[in-house]
């Protein structure tokens, strides 16, 4: 009798074989990274307020103003060291943000 197999265990190597990973890995970069942000800035975020994009360890964060900006750079550090615990992997070694 066949064994079942769960397909959580072929994503690795479909998105390996389709060369998605470093997709993958940003998409769940921003996810996390956006999951975790109300509950170690405040809750009085702004939905402006998001992931822009992950490229080469370094995450950049989209905000409304310099007051935002500020406010993500003071909570900088928490905020890497929670995201990296969540992934599990020492992936985002930075954090930076742009005024729109």
């Amino acid at each position: 009798m066949n064994e079942f197999i769960h397909f959580t265990k072929f994503i690795p190597q479909a998105l390996k074989k389709y060369k998605l990973t470093r997709e993958a890995r940003a998409g769940l970069v921003c996810a996390r990274f956006q999951g975790l942000l109300p509950s170690i800035v405040g809750d009085d975020l702004p939905k402006t307020v998001h992931p822009k994009f992950f490229k080469a360890g370094v995450l950049t964060v989209a905000v409304p103003s310099s007051v935002w900006a500020q406010r993500i750079y003071v909570h900088r550090h928490d905020l890497l060291m929670k995201l990296n615990l969540h992934l599990g992997k020492d992936w985002v070694k930075d954090l930076r943000t742009v005024v729109e």
